[in-house]
């Protein structure tokens, strides 16, 4: 009897590695696939950008809608932004949460995989952001706070003195590390 509750341990041990692994290895696919997808879109919309000469807010690239792209030059970071967000959506880029450029209070999240926001919290003040919008202007941010909110406190992420704010989850997905930043040129 003993015997039979040790092989049964162990097997569900093995088991449990097996998922554990298992998941380690899809995880880290979504992740470099995500990168991978990102770096695609950002080519498509520089290209877009030589080729054109518009003032339109949004550009449509494999059935997703782009307001620009935020340039992390400390983290070497080169992302595309969507219009909107949605969990589905983030697997392949940031989103916008909320606001604009132009009002001076976009916030825009991503997962934290590590090509795209995973290193965010390692953003220090002074670092700059760059955000290209689609007419080729070019908005510079400086940091200056790196904060961690509780995933229910949406009014103080999207009412905040900053003109721009990122954000994503904490490794253990309890919180969300937030990164503020305001316009110091345009």
């Amino acid at each position: 009897m003993k015997n039979k509750k040790w092989f049964f341990l162990i097997i569900l041990g093995i088991i449990l590695i097996i998922t554990a692994l298992s998941l380690l290895i899809y995880n880290s696919y979504v992740d470099e696939r995500a990168g991978k997808e990102s770096k695609k879109v950002v080519e498509k919309i520089q290209e877009e950008l030589k080729d054109i000469d518009t003032n339109e807010e949004t550009i449509k690239i494999d059935g997703n809608e782009y307001i620009g792209i935020i340039n992390i030059p400390t983290l070497e970071l080169e992302l595309p932004i969507m219009k909107d967000w949605s969990y589905k959506k983030m697997k392949i880029s940031p989103g916008r949460y909320y606001g604009s450029i132009e009002s001076n209070d976009l916030v825009i999240c991503a997962h934290s995989y590590k090509n795209l926001f995973r290193y965010i919290q390692n953003l220090e003040k002074k670092d700059i952001l760059i955000f290209t919008d689609l007419s080729g202007k070019e908005h510079f941010y400086e940091v200056e706070v790196v904060e961690i909110l509780a995933p229910e406190n949406i009014k103080e992420m999207i009412e905040s003195e900053f003109d721009l704010t990122l954000f994503t989850c904490t490794n253990d997905n309890q919180d969300r590390i937030t990164v503020r930043l305001n316009k110091i040129q345009s």
